[in-house]
């Protein structure tokens, strides 16, 4: 099921996300990442997760295209999956006009007493799917 609209953002790089071959390091990509779902996150449910909301990573992934160097990065997320308890966010990292990594990260929502996953409300899909909730 395709999700959300395209959001889009622009990320600085640190000096210290660079590694001795002076390019980002691939842990960092993962972090830039992050970066940019969390962004996204709170663009489309107005609220960042708390210990009352939890949604974890289950699984992540990334491919790199091309190195990414000490310059901003624009970064490109979307949901390109929802399930009954979980949705997959899609990633892209661009720089100089070009997609350097692209990866995805399969997020579940979890009971916040039981830690275990749970089923999305119908208004957190509405919200993942762009439309109005409630």
């Amino acid at each position: 099921m395709s999700g959300n609209a395209v959001f889009t953002t622009e990320i600085g790089v640190r000096w210290s996300d660079q590694d001795l071959n002076g390019h980002v390091n691939n842990a960092h990509a993962i972090t830039l990442m992050e970066e940019a779902r969390v962004r996204a996150t709170l663009a489309w449910t107005g609220t960042s997760p708390t210990p009352q909301t939890p949604h974890v990573v289950r699984t992540i992934n990334a491919d790199y295209d091309r190195e990414l160097s000490y310059a901003p990065v624009t970064a490109r997320v979307w949901v390109s999956r929802l399930g009954r308890t979980s949705y997959t966010v899609t990633h892209e990292l661009y720089q100089d006009g070009e997609r350097c990594v692209h990866g995805d990260a399969v997020i579940v929502n979890l009971d916040p007493e039981t830690r275990r996953p749970a089923p999305l409300t119908d208004d957190e899909r509405a919200l993942l799917v762009g439309e109005d909730a409630g």
